[in-house]
């Protein structure tokens, strides 16, 4: 019995105590911060997104036949969805490389800088059905997801694997949510002017609950 008391009086002195060294080492507690900041920053991104593809979704589906090939500028209005659509699907990609067009691609009907040369102008004549449209934006929207939920620490400071950029791989998200929004806003506008009828604003909509592959479309 005198033995335990002096053991338990030298583990005492020791500053042993039943708080594992764990729960207050200083490293350790950061790294939790650290997690839990990129695992809200994820949840944002993929509510902010998801709310600029419902808004997307919402101008492909109340877009009428008159409008779906009305004119913007030099673009007819299904091409603008689809210029959006192809950039942000492949600013969602790996790199370059891994892109792949999806069986209804035109040449150059992507590009929407560009003046209409006689090969574009005859592409136009064909529009890209809202089905596809509808569909490869359901497949667009996984694609983010799946950038999205990849997203570690690396991100931070990775440069993009697109060499034309100047910024780190955590940007393309930010990029790709400028670019969906600012068209979005361009065809609500052409839908108001065809139409005179608007569509909601979204405040969020979480992308991982929405984002599904068609199964009958899309590589």
């Amino acid at each position: 019995m005198k033995s335990l008391i002096i053991a338990l009086f030298l583990l005492s002195s020791f500053g042993f105590s039943q708080t594992s060294s764990l729960d207050t080492d200083p490293t350790l507690s950061s790294l939790t911060k650290d997690s839990t900041m990129l695992s809200e920053i994820k949840k944002s991104y993929s509510r902010q997104i998801g709310a600029a593809f419902k808004m997307l979704e919402n101008v492909i589906e109340n877009a009428n036949d008159t409008t779906w090939t009305a004119r913007i500028n030099n673009m007819p209005f299904w091409q603008i969805c689809y210029h959006v659509l192809w950039f942000t699907d492949f600013y969602f990609h790996a790199n370059e490389a891994t892109f792949q067009t999806q069986s209804f691609d035109m040449e150059g009907i992507h590009n929407y800088w560009v003046k209409p040369d006689s090969q574009m102008i005859e592409n136009q004549k064909h529009p890209i059905s809202k089905n596809n449209m509808k569909a490869y934006c359901k497949y667009v929207k996984q694609k983010a997801n799946q950038f999205i939920q990849s997203i570690n620490d690396t991100y931070f400071t990775s440069p993009s694997p697109f060499e034309w950029h100047g910024f780190p791989k955590i940007d393309l998200v930010d990029y790709n949510l400028r670019h969906l929004q600012h068209h979005v806003g361009q065809l609500d506008i052409a839908i108001r002017r065809e139409q005179d009828i608007g569509n909601p604003w979204i405040m969020f909509d979480d992308l991982s609950e929405n984002a599904a592959i068609p199964s009958d479309i899309l590589k």
